[in-house]
């Protein structure tokens, strides 16, 4: 074997030119054939060297190596073949063909469990079903995600819808968190106006006691010093001085709302006209007066008095804001007030009603003094310029007349007051009354006096034995009932006050008529208590007479009480 491979290179033997005959044609045939397959063996494997290095992702790229590695051998074989054409050695080649058999063994034997892996390769057919099949998928894919994005724009849209009803609650419920506010604000402010009332109200009744006997003992005294100038003026000063203080008792009472009002049936229209020439000297030259009056009669159920007060209070309040001069006007329409609008004002009821309008322009107020304007005793005048009455006793008014007052204004733009007040149907006329106090009696009845007040007792009982009537005083309901069980059948009246001890004048007048059913009763206050008069409105069938009162005023209500027993 050493020898062998020492005499590998040797040319010893003849080389195959001679096996041609040195025939140039077939010498020249082997040789170019030769040289191209061998330079064709020897590209191929490049290009297979070419193909694994781009192709990393084959799994099995080292079969191409080794199959280029038998062609790249081959070549060589070939190549030989044709350098033993001029060079005879044999050897080399020989080994070089060996090598080329174990490279071709080698890549026979590394394609035997290649096989089956080969065999499953998809065929071109194979591929193009797939293809086609991945083209459907993925088309199918694509109309899925359209359809996701399309139930991502319907959720989208369906939050945008969902949040803005969700918004839209969150406003109305914000709206009526306000209208509850402001309810539970008016509900607040007319709780403290009524526990202010009352303590107003229980004074000025207290005071008004006494003020009866006042007025009713200087009536009596200007009678008996008739004539006599110097005795006469100081008089008629303790009486003048006396009705003013009436007054202001009067204001708290109607404050309080627990001063009786005289309903009765009245056109607005009509009252403002006829308190139209007092307000223009009221409000000074340098204000103007206008009116603006419904053309139809603006009828309602108020007080006169009541009315004339306030119209005379909201003017005084208008002038005072206009001190540079400006315009007061007074207007009535009719308006039918909704369930909205009495949600929204507790103290007013859904119909028709008659809404009388006092506006300035004056200097208007802002939120702060607009929320306290009814407060009794105040006021934003310099002291000793208001008594801070004059709007709370326009509330009173309103508040007892059974309507709602609603104030407007705006610091530099004036104000508005808007007085709503229940429509009424008007009555005709009879000259029946008329007839009736025509033939009134003029005295001579018995009549049952009931005061607890030991001064108004005394001083009730003169003024009636004055008139020429017959009086049994008493001091109590419990005394009147034992008189009236001896002698009711001589009594011809009952005269009672409404509030004294252990029982009200209203439960006596209903014991007495008990016993008498047809026994006339005149009821007496400065003031009814709720229960007894339902909502301050006296009833229709039982007179009454309010405190303090003068001999005259007396003498009227007991002719009227007394009026069905003449008829």
């Amino acid at each position: 074997m050493p020898e062998f491979f020492s005499r590998l290179f040797s040319n010893e033997f003849m080389p195959h030119r001679m096996c041609f005959l040195n025939d140039a044609a077939v010498l020249w045939l082997q040789v170019i054939s030769d040289s191209v397959i061998a330079l064709s063996y020897y590209l191929i494997p490049i290009l297979l060297f070419r193909f694994g290095r781009a192709r990393r992702d084959i799994t099995f790229k080292w079969i191409f190596v080794a199959f280029g590695m038998f062609i790249l051998a081959c070549g060589t074989t070939h190549l030989l073949g044709v350098v033993t054409v001029f060079d005879p050695m044999y050897r080399f080649e020989g080994v070089v063909k060996a090598i080329t058999a174990l490279a071709s063994a080698a890549t026979f034997l590394l394609l035997i469990p290649m096989m089956p892996t080969l065999i499953a390769l998809p065929s071109p057919a194979v591929l193009e079903a797939a293809n086609r099949s991945l083209e459907v998928e993925i088309r199918e894919r694509r109309s899925a995600e359209e359809a996701v994005r399309g139930l991502n724009a319907e959720l989208e849209r369906r939050v945008s819808d969902r949040t803005t009803d969700l918004q839209q609650a969150l406003t109305h419920l914000q709206g009526e968190m306000k209208e509850r506010q402001d309810l539970q604000k008016q509900l607040l402010q007319s709780q403290k106006m009524e526990a202010v009332g009352r303590l107003a109200g229980g004074v000025a009744h207290d005071f008004n006691n006494l003020l009866t006997v006042v007025l009713g003992y200087t009536e009596m005294l200007l009678s008996a010093v008739q004539g006599k100038t110097a005795a006469e003026e100081c008089a008629r000063e303790v009486q003048r001085a006396a009705e003013r203080a009436s007054a202001l008792t009067n204001q708290l009472l109607a404050f309080s709302r627990q001063q009786a009002p005289v309903i009765g049936i009245l056109d607005v229209n009509e009252a403002v006209r006829h308190t139209e020439k007092m307000l223009g000297r009221l409000i000074g030259e340098d204000v103007e007066l206008k009116l603006n009056l419904a053309a139809d009669p603006a009828w309602v159920n108020f007080d006169p008095s009541h009315l004339d007060q306030l119209l005379l209070n909201l003017a005084v309040n208008a002038r005072d804001a206009m001190p540079h001069g400006g315009t007061l006007t007074i207007e009535t329409t009719a308006v039918v007030l909704d369930q909205q609008y009495a949600a929204a004002h507790p103290a007013v009821t859904p119909g028709p009603h008659v809404v009388l309008i006092v506006s300035d322009t004056g200097t208007g107020m802002d939120e702060a003094i607009k929320a306290r304007i009814f407060e009794p005793f105040f006021t934003t005048k310099d002291a000793g310029k208001g008594t801070g009455l004059g709007l709370s006793i326009v509330y009173g008014i309103v508040k007892q007349n059974g309507g709602e007052i609603l104030v407007y204004s705006e610091p530099g733009h004036g104000t508005a007051f808007k007085i709503y007040v229940p429509a009424a149907t008007p009555l005709d006329e009879s000259p029946e009354l008329k007839a009736a106090e025509a033939q009134a009696r003029s005295g001579g009845e018995t009549i049952l006096l009931v005061e607890d007040d030991s001064q108004l007792r005394t001083l009730a009982r003169a003024m009636l034995v004055q008139q020429g009537y017959r009086v049994i005083a008493s001091t109590s309901p419990a005394e009147a009932l034992q008189t009236l069980a001896e002698q009711g059948d001589r009594i011809a009246l009952l005269i009672t006050d409404i509030i004294m001890p252990q029982m009200n004048g209203a439960e006596l007048a209903a014991k007495a008529r008990a016993g008498c059913p047809r026994l006339p009763v005149l009821l007496m206050s400065g003031y009814t208590e709720s229960g007894t008069i339902s909502q301050g409105m006296l009833p229709p069938d039982t007179p009454f007479l309010r405190k303090p009162f003068t001999s005259g005023e007396l003498r009227k209500k007991v002719q009227e009480a007394l009026r069905p027993m003449a008829g």
